[in-house]
């Protein structure tokens, strides 16, 4: 959802992070590793656009767009934001606390969290603040036609996994066992260590999951979008190293942090 309408409650999540062990799986997921099963090469490439996951706090004031009738000034509300940022900046109050505090968008019941966006989704003035910060950094306090703004990018890191789905797991349409999964993954692991075989070679010819045609590639994502313990294994994880085996409620699990 965008700022041009304040329906800024959902996450715009990337496909291949809801379609891959994330709390909001997609209907498309589909076995892609026994005969079977659905194969990779039948599964369409998706094309994931620059997106960047960011927080926000809106004060609106009298005039603006949407501005409720016990909006402020112009220049009471950019005093009242001004001081709610230098108390984050100072440490005094976290973000989110802060957004579900103050903030006028809907985003407030989810601690200002506007999920993933792509570029245009944001009005324009949105948009130029948001995507040239740095991961974890507050911007100044700025204005659209909706009032006053700050904004924390939300810090993301990179991974690819390979995924092992059995019978009965969620979203799942496997005919293998759990016994089995984990038989093939840990083979998978195996061959992945010794070097016989490489994690995106063994993602792409073995995975479940629609990724698996980019070599288990699930592009950037933050923190709150995976199942728990997919997210406590690759956030735990330095660049370029490889998990053990992960269980979540879609299976089993290969992860490899790539930045």
């Amino acid at each position: 959802m965008s700022l041009k309408n304040l329906t800024l409650l959902a996450a715009v999540l990337i496909v291949s992070v809801s379609a891959c062990g994330g709390e909001a799986e997609s209907n498309d997921t589909d076995p892609a590793s026994n005969a079977t099963d659905q194969t990779v090469e039948e599964i369409p490439v998706i094309e994931i656009p620059e997106m960047v996951y960011a927080s926000h706090i809106l004060i609106p004031y009298q005039g603006c767009q949407q501005a409720p009738p016990e909006a402020s000034s112009m220049e009471d509300a950019r005093v009242h934001l001004t001081s709610i940022a230098d108390s984050i900046s100072a440490g005094q109050l976290a973000f989110g606390e802060a957004a579900a505090r103050h903030s006028s968008c809907p985003s407030s019941a989810q601690g200002g969290s506007l999920g993933g966006f792509v570029r245009g989704e944001m009005v324009p003035e949105f948009d130029a603040v948001a995507f040239n910060l740095e991961p974890g950094e507050v911007s100044e306090v700025f204005s659209t036609a909706y009032g006053f703004h700050i904004i924390l990018r939300q810090e993301t890191i990179g991974a690819s996994h390979i995924l092992l789905a059995y019978q009965d797991a969620e979203r799942s349409s496997a005919t293998r066992t759990k016994e089995e999964a984990f038989e093939i993954i840990e083979g998978l692991q195996e061959s992945i260590s010794d070097g016989s075989l490489t994690f995106t070679d063994a993602a792409a010819g073995h995975s479940d999951c629609p990724s698996a045609s980019n070599g288990g590639d699930l592009g950037p994502f933050p923190r709150g979008v995976m199942a728990t313990a997919f997210e406590e294994a690759a956030f735990a994880l330095e660049p370029g190293n490889i998990s053990g085996i992960v269980e979540t409620p879609f299976g089993y699990h290969l992860i490899m942090r790539t930045e």
